[in-house]
């Protein structure tokens, strides 16, 4: 099957699914919410389940956090993000789940096999069951590929962290596929994560962390590319998983940890009231002066076809779509990318290293980082700046309304010279994959923005 067909073939799927479901998303006032209440200013689930919506102020060495107060996502325990795999070697395919989320653009998107929090698949809210989260609850003889721990959106997020897991199936495994389920090989993978809205952030995420050894040929990883191309330059970058000619992997964490302990951020819970900038009226949570550039409205959501197949639910919309770039440079015969250290205010460790561009949706005029202001300068003003791979990209449906970042790699010319930063170190595609391993070093924006080189796998 062409790479076209493939996404053709998703998009028939999507609009069956999508019918199928009844999907409905309607904005509601809070008062009209039958599950969802104000208790001391923190909006929460009738349950005490689910997530809940609060305030947060920061006190920090750094000037864009100290001082800084928002509302925030509280979502204290991890859900499980996990993908089933087969045909490994030589024929991995992965069991993607057609997933209908209110705040998806098109509804349906891509998303692992099992993407739920520990609410739905403990039945809490006293819906069906998740389909296979009897694998990643009790692997069997499944054989676990990854099994980490791995961040969420610290300008939307406090502390939160999923379960990232990959399990190869044994090859006597006899599964049941609903309808909402499909196979797709690196064939398939290859044009989704190019393609704008199909490939939902968190399948991205997981990606991200697994060996792309598993998805490629017994060659491995990029090795199909022409010498000389953007693909070989990248399996060079692959293979240098310890980079000896310009920052050694355990260079990089000791930056890292510097910056993090120098930044020493500390936090609190507030209830919304108490935070200066921002009001509860009847419609939404929103800011009195534009700084994040969000609010939180409620929702009524129909989804036939999830485990509870009709609720309402609070949801983040921000005013403007962000933008997530990953630039990359040939430095001394290697290509390098370039990674950020972004400080967030809901980090648990202060800061992660992300793309080398990050503006999340709705951000509020322009960033004063002269790093992020001359990419932005050479990629809009198509000056020494090739464009690699881009995308649209809406964040993950569950919590956020239509919330779309535009995803990009770019390759700089190799006479392009950016300004010296402190916050900015260049690594190479393997030292990257290497560090995903830990958690809490790579933000989710990075890995999904690594997944656009699959392209090229």
């Amino acid at each position: 099957m062409s790479l076209p067909t493939f996404v053709e073939e998703v998009t028939r799927w999507r609009a069956e699914v999508v019918r199928a479901n009844a999907f409905e998303c309607e904005p509601i006032p809070f008062d009209a919410s039958r599950e969802w209440l104000f208790e001391d200013g923190i909006l929460k689930h009738r349950t005490g389940g689910f997530f809940s919506v609060a305030g947060l102020a920061a006190q920090a060495n750094h000037p864009g956090l100290d001082g800084r107060e928002q509302v925030i996502l509280l979502q204290p325990r991890p859900a499980i993000n996990g993908f089933l795999v087969r045909g490994v070697p030589g024929g991995a395919e992965l069991l993607f789940q057609g997933r209908v989320e209110p705040g998806n653009v098109h509804a349906m998107q891509l998303a692992p096999t099992v993407q739920s929090t520990e609410t739905n698949y403990l039945q809490i809210h006293g819906g069906a069951a998740t389909p296979f989260i009897e694998w990643f609850t009790e692997p069997g003889s499944a054989r676990v590929l990854v099994d980490q721990l791995q961040s969420e959106e610290g300008t939307r997020y406090q502390g939160k962290y999923n379960r990232h897991v990959v399990l190869e199936l044994p090859p006597d495994a006899e599964l049941v596929i609903p309808s909402q389920f499909r196979w797709y090989g690196i064939a398939a993978l290859r044009a989704f994560v190019a393609e704008s809205n199909l490939l939902n952030t968190d399948a991205r995420s997981v990606i991200a962390c697994l060996d792309w050894a598993v998805l490629a040929d017994e060659d491995g990883p990029f090795a199909g590319n022409a010498r000389g191309s953007f693909g070989a330059a990248l399996r060079d970058s692959y293979l240098a998983r310890d980079d000896k000619g310009e920052c050694p992997l355990v260079e990089l964490v000791r930056w890292l940890t510097r910056l993090r302990v120098r930044c020493a951020l500390r936090t609190r819970v507030l209830g919304i009231p108490d935070l200066r900038n921002w009001v509860v009226d009847k419609d939404a949570i929103r800011e009195k002066r534009k700084d994040v550039g969000f609010a939180v409205r409620q929702f009524r959501v129909v989804a036939l076809g999830r485990e509870v197949t009709s609720w309402d639910q609070p949801l983040v919309h921000s005013t403007s779509a962000g933008r997530v770039t990953l630039a990359c440079q040939r430095r001394g015969g290697t290509l390098r990318f370039l990674l950020k250290a972004s400080h967030e205010i809901g980090f648990l460790e202060a800061v992660q290293l992300s793309s080398s561009l990050c503006a999340p949706p709705g951000q509020v005029g322009p960033q004063d980082d002269p790093v992020e202001a001359e990419l932005s300068r050479r990629i809009d003003g198509n000056e020494g700046a090739i464009v690699r791979a881009r995308c649209r990209q809406s964040e993950e449906g569950g919590r956020f309304y239509r919330d779309e970042n535009e995803y990009e790699v770019v390759e700089l010319d190799e006479t392009v010279a950016l300004p010296e930063s402190e916050c900015y170190r260049w690594a190479t595609l393997g030292q990257v994959k290497e560090l995903i391993r830990t958690p809490g070093l790579i933000s989710i924006e990075l890995r999904a923005a690594l997944t656009l080189l699959l392209a090229h796998l």
